[in-house]
């Protein structure tokens, strides 16, 4: 899937190039037979739902920005949760509307959500900050603005593991700086962010570090290792050794995983 990677030295990230992550990219990256059954079968989240329940009570109201076919949004509705999908992918949106109009899913921009002021107990977005050559400060303005004083973000994006880190430091990627790659732009796809820079960045906005946890340990080992990634898909993809999935997915984590979420809170009074 991947066609081109750059380490943007002043970036400290990796730029991804494959074709523009468009609202048309989605709609048709996201389409899927019987929606309603892939979605009443999505009642289970194992990356977020564990940290939503640390730290909010059922019946706080969650928004998923960039919420996608909505399985999210229905996993948190079924656990009590007064949730909320918003995604930019039109025909995505309508599709969820139609397959189970009881989620309450709109269509709206991350960068500019129809949403009042300290109106969200929590807020989730899984892999979308990355997903923009402008930058994510858009994005995480309005994560702030629209959630509560003490509320609670779920952030997961891909990002510089220490194995990334690694291959970069030894010239194992192509290395430039982001200005002089203006005329890729229309086939960027996304970025690994450092992770650092995204906390710090949501520091500085007045979120307080809570935890984070390291996650698709597989995924981002076999994106990396060239040699291994044919194995290493079935694996995956669950063809192959399906016992063994989880043991190789938690050794690889602490230093190849692919993405990684963060937990934030807003600061509270």
């Amino acid at each position: 899937m991947m066609n081109e990677r750059y380490y943007l030295r002043d970036k400290r990230a990796l730029a991804y190039y494959q074709g523009s992550a468009s609202p048309e990219f989605w709609d048709q990256h996201w389409k899927i037979g019987d929606l309603r059954v892939y979605l009443e079968s999505s009642t289970d989240d194992d990356r977020f739902l564990p940290a939503v329940r640390r730290y909010l009570p059922a019946g706080s109201v969650i928004l998923e920005g960039g919420c996608g076919r909505g399985q999210i949004v229905n996993a948190l509705q079924y656990h009590g949760y007064r949730a909320i999908g918003i995604d930019y992918a039109g025909v995505t949106i309508e599709r969820i509307k139609r397959a189970m109009p009881e989620l309450d899913v709109r269509l709206g921009d991350v960068r500019n959500l129809n949403i009042e002021d300290s109106n969200l107990d929590g807020y989730i977005s899984a892999g979308v900050i990355e997903h923009f050559w402008e930058g994510y400060f858009p994005i995480i303005k309005e994560m702030h603005r629209t959630l509560r004083e003490g509320g609670f973000l779920f952030i997961s994006f891909p990002f510089m593991s220490p194995f990334r880190n690694l291959k970069a430091s030894v010239g194992l990627y192509k290395s430039c700086l982001i200005t002089e790659l203006e005329d890729k732009k229309s086939r960027f796809y996304q970025f690994a962010l450092s992770v650092e820079e995204v906390q710090s960045d949501l520091e500085e906005l007045g979120f307080i570090f809570r935890e984070k946890r390291n996650c698709d340990g597989i995924k981002g080992f076999k994106d990396e290792i060239d040699i291994l990634k044919p194995l290493l898909q079935l694996l995956y993809d669950g063809k192959l050794g399906h016992g063994l999935n989880p043991l190789l997915d938690r050794l690889f984590k602490p230093f190849a995983s692919h993405s990684i979420l963060l937990v934030m809170q807003k600061t509270p009074n």
